[in-house]
């Protein structure tokens, strides 16, 4: 029971090495998943910093106090540069459904989070503070939004190629599954870490498992570019 808890809190730094496995043995070059390929590289990174603060930051010398003594800033940056790379892909599909609010979207969350940090939040929290539940669900809302215009679009234009092959289909279904999961998790995430605080430890093995699906489900799409050399 240790083995798997230590295996399911170190998810979120392992779990892109599936994706990323697969992505150094094919060499995929495909050029509407290039902000996937980002975001696996910067998510491994950035995870991996999250957890080694987590579990060994007072082996490390870290003592509350320190900037480094609170990690959830990580989670304000990941959620920013995840938003980004994501309505980055989206665009780079080059589906013709909503594309000027594609094209907005990005900008009015820069705007959100600017205005957020600058007036009502600290983008870098310290002491006992979480990371921006507000920021997280705004994120989810959004990247919903994205997945489910997407499988809109997929409805309304009649093609001949099997869903499953359709260009993104795996990164969507895996990211839907993501923010979908995660997205009441977020929203009260501030709330129930205060008044129920080994409940919200509890609801958090979601998160990871919903991160592994994500993450495994992008290893499935870069596996069926490597069988489609034309879609490069």
């Amino acid at each position: 029971m240790n083995l798997f808890r230590e295996i399911l809190d170190w998810s979120e730094a392992w779990a892109p090495l599936l994706p990323l496995t697969i992505l150094l043995y094919y060499r995929n070059k495909t050029h509407y998943l290039k902000p996937v390929r980002i975001f696996l590289w910067t998510a491994f990174a950035l995870n991996l910093f999250l957890d080694i603060l987590w579990k060994f930051g007072k082996d490390l010398g870290v003592s509350s106090g320190d900037f480094f003594s609170n990690n959830n800033f990580i989670y304000n940056l990941s959620s920013v540069m995840r938003l980004l790379l994501f309505a980055w892909f989206f665009i780079a599909l080059r589906q013709q459904f909503m594309h000027r609010i594609k094209l907005i979207l990005p900008f009015s969350f820069l705007i959100f989070v600017l205005i957020n940090f600058i007036f009502f939040q600290d983008f870098f929290p310290q002491g006992n503070n979480f990371f921006s539940s507000r920021l997280l669900t705004t994120e989810s809302a959004i990247l919903l939004f994205y997945c489910m215009q997407y499988f809109i679009y997929l409805i309304i234009e009649e093609k001949n190629i099997r869903l499953v092959h359709q260009p993104g289909f795996w990164v969507v279904t895996g990211l839907s599954i993501y923010v979908a999961s995660c997205f009441f998790i977020f929203l009260f995430w501030e709330y129930l870490s205060v008044k129920m605080r080994q409940f919200a430890l509890g609801i958090w093995d979601i998160h990871n498992i919903a991160f592994i699906i994500f993450c495994t489900l992008i290893a499935i799409q870069f596996l069926l570019e490597h069988k489609k050399p034309s879609t490069r």
